[in-house]
């Protein structure tokens, strides 16, 4: 896939590879949701252009996602980090996802992915 081809999406900035690396030298993507609604459509082909351009010896150690849920609601967050899953099973490792302390409950956020627990391949935290 040729970033000319999908170059509006990603002017969007819904994703991005930072390139900094985590402890098992695993690379960060991050993904920055908004108070506008992000098409998931659209960030699925962003995720899948933007995990196309490492080599596959980057791709083995894994990816660490951070997502930025700040100004954006909890469903939205939650649907991504579900999508995650279906996009890049394989490739991520850790998915955190950051938020405002007065936003959400740790005890809530922690039990809502628990039930999902079985079916996602990576740790949310």
């Amino acid at each position: 896939m040729e970033a000319s081809v999908i170059l509006p999406i990603l002017k969007k900035k819904l994703a991005f590879l930072s390139g900094g690396k985590d402890r098992r030298s695993g690379l960060i993507l991050t993904i920055p949701l908004c108070l506008e609604q992000t098409s998931m459509d659209e960030l699925s082909v962003t995720l899948d252009y933007l995990l196309s351009i490492p080599s596959e010896k980057c791709k083995a150690r894994g990816f660490t996602v951070i997502v930025d849920g700040r100004k954006s609601q909890w469903n939205v967050v939650k649907t991504v980090v579900l999508m995650l899953q279906n996009v890049v099973p394989a490739e991520v490792s850790l998915v955190c996802v950051v938020k405002p302390d007065e936003f959400w409950d740790k005890k809530v956020t922690h039990f809502c992915f628990w039930k999902e627990k079985d079916r996602l391949g990576f740790e949310v935290c």
